[in-house]
């Protein structure tokens, strides 16, 4: 009976995202209809976590209010199939497949270390209380504000509750597969093989590969994920795209990913650098800029300004912790002494300076200067995390370059400079201010050889049924990995964590205390004792001093010096 309610659910959200991707694209794009359903799926997933933002300075996301979110994402689903039903239901049929196939990624029991620290009980934070000024007060974790807790918080539904507040990333997941599956059974079924088919193999392959333990994605590999689709669409809207019409889609389809990933993970607002390379490409400005795209612009605007506006009501600052962007005049402003220390420590900590029972003998502040880290960093980082990734990415492109391998070759004229000069600058600013794999190493670290090996497959010239046949193989190869590691996975996390899966599917939820340290008539906050919060009852503070101050009908939870 729990596995039927859980894949119910899962599936009635599905379909929600679905819907509200295609109600956005309407309003704001019409010609993004044309668009897949996973980049229609990431759309939704885009819409419902702003709505989500916008909807928590009004309510608190429980039950009714989340019914009524996806109830609207179903109904619009449904309208768009009977506007279409022949090319929406085919879509829909494959997408259900597709999640069919995946379905295993999503049982898990043991999440990453972060859940139950904070990315849990954040989500359900937003469920059961109003916004919050001062989130950041909570506890380090606070302060990162994520769209993926956001949009976590609107799956708390009946009976349900919270037992879906880590299945964010394996929806990215999914739309991520169909976007490049989607892409690669078009390309075979025109019999055109050409580079992009070899692109959207290969990062379908790395994905799905080294992606495939959901419970470790958090809020890192998912905006990792939409970084890879990034540079895919960045690619096609330089050296594939020939119609202006196109042009604006692919551009608005950007600008919508950069958006997702940088409201994800904060540090990812580094590649709107991709804009004035979009807006300078000849004709685009005076193509893309007129009236009909106002609209389009100011919803940007808007969901960049609640983003930030989100970092600044949890701490004062408009990225955390950048302190030259913060303002600690607020009742519920971090100091800015502490940002400044919290800064060098994230520094340090991406360094390899300090982990569980190990800290470098250097302070802090000497540590992560003049290159003092690196050889400490080579030790205890690049090898194995850096260099696990690294080998194993050429062996999986020589895998493909041995199966498509052909003496025949032809001629392939776009040398991509441009991309590889902006990964390049973006893979310096990554190893000189975070060099940790979880901060965007494993995408800009595999993608210039996904690339390099994609322009070398696109040069060989084989018969189509070799291509096919060979194609096949791969798929199936690649999706039964995944579904092997994951089963192997399951059976670990049974025989050491006790792993109920015949009974439920439910991921592991620890048992806390609930100490009130604070109460009024408006709030109660708890503390969960020597434990972190888990599922405890929220707001949940792992401290014990903390002030409340009341504006209009605004909670505020000051900052204790």
């Amino acid at each position: 009976m729990d596995h039927l309610i859980f894949i119910s659910a899962i599936i009635i959200v599905l379909s929600s995202i679905l819907g509200h991707g295609l109600i956005f694209c309407r309003l704001i794009s019409p010609k993004l209809l044309r668009l897949n359903y996973g980049y229609i799926g990431l759309i939704g997933f885009f819409s419902l976590a702003n709505l989500s933002i916008l909807s928590s300075f009004l309510f608190k996301h429980g039950y009714i209010h989340n019914i009524l979110i996806h109830t609207i994402g179903i109904l619009g689903l449904l309208f768009f199939l009977k506007k279409d039903y022949l090319a929406q239901s085919k879509n829909l049929k494959k997408t259900l497949i597709l999640f069919l196939i995946l379905i295993i990624g999503i049982y898990v029991f043991k999440n990453h270390d972060d859940f139950p620290y904070y990315h849990l009980t954040y989500s359900l934070t937003l469920s059961e209380n109003k916004y919050l000024f001062g989130l950041g007060r909570l506890g380090h974790g606070f302060r990162t504000h994520s769209s993926l807790f956001y949009f976590h918080s609107i799956l708390y539904l009946p009976y349900i509750k919270y037992f879906l507040f880590h299945s964010g990333p394996f929806f990215i997941f999914l739309f991520f597969n169909f976007i490049c599956l989607d892409q690669i059974i078009k390309i075979l079924k025109s019999k055109n093989i050409n580079f992009l088919f070899y692109l959207y193999f290969l990062s379908f392959a790395f994905v799905t590969i080294f992606f495939y333990r959901i419970g470790e994605h958090g809020t890192d590999r998912s905006s990792q994920i939409i970084l890879l689709l990034i540079f895919i669409n960045f690619i096609i809207f330089n050296y594939f795209e020939k119609n202006d019409l196109k042009l604006n889609d692919t551009a608005n389809l950007i600008l919508i990913l950069v958006l997702l990933a940088a409201s994800i993970k904060a540090l990812y607002y580094i590649y709107l650098i991709f804009l004035p390379f979009i807006l300078v490409k000849k004709n685009f400005i005076k193509n893309y800029i007129g009236f009909d795209k106002v609209l389009i612009l100011i919803y940007f605007s808007i969901v960049f300004a609640l983003n930030i506006s989100i970092n600044f009501f949890n701490t004062g600052c408009l990225i955390y912790p950048e302190t030259k962007l913060c303002f600690d005049n607020f009742s519920w402003s971090i100091n800015k002494q502490e940002v400044s220390q919290m800064k060098v420590h994230y520094e340090w900590w991406s360094k390899s300076g300090g982990g569980p029972n190990y800290s470098h003998k250097l302070a802090k502040n000497e540590y992560i200067k003049n290159f003092n880290w690196v050889s400490n960093w080579i030790e205890r980082h690049f090898f194995n995390k850096v260099s696990d990734t690294l080998f194993g990415v050429l062996f999986m492109c020589a895998i493909f370059i041995m199966l498509f391998f052909s003496r025949k070759k032809r001629r392939i004229n776009q040398k991509f400079f441009l991309i590889y000069f902006l990964i390049s600058i973006f893979l310096l600013e990554w190893f000189l201010k975070h060099p940790a794999m979880r901060y965007g190493g494993y995408i800009l670290i595999a993608f210039p050889i996904i690339l390099f090996s994609s322009t070398i497959l696109a040069k060989f010239f084989n018969p189509f049924n070799k291509v096919k046949l060979i194609s096949v193989f791969l798929i199936v190869l690649i999706l039964g990995i995944y579904n092997v590691r994951n089963f192997v996975r399951i059976i670990k996390e049974v025989s050491v964590y006790k792993y109920p899966v015949l009974n439920k599917p439910y991921f592991k939820v620890k048992k806390t205390e609930n100490k009130i340290v604070y109460k009024d008539n408006n709030i109660t906050i708890y503390n969960p004792g020597k434990n972190m919060c888990w599922a405890n009852k929220t707001p949940c503070f792992q401290g014990s001093e903390v002030k409340i101050e009341r504006f209009f009908n605004i909670n505020i939870l000051k900052y204790v010096k």
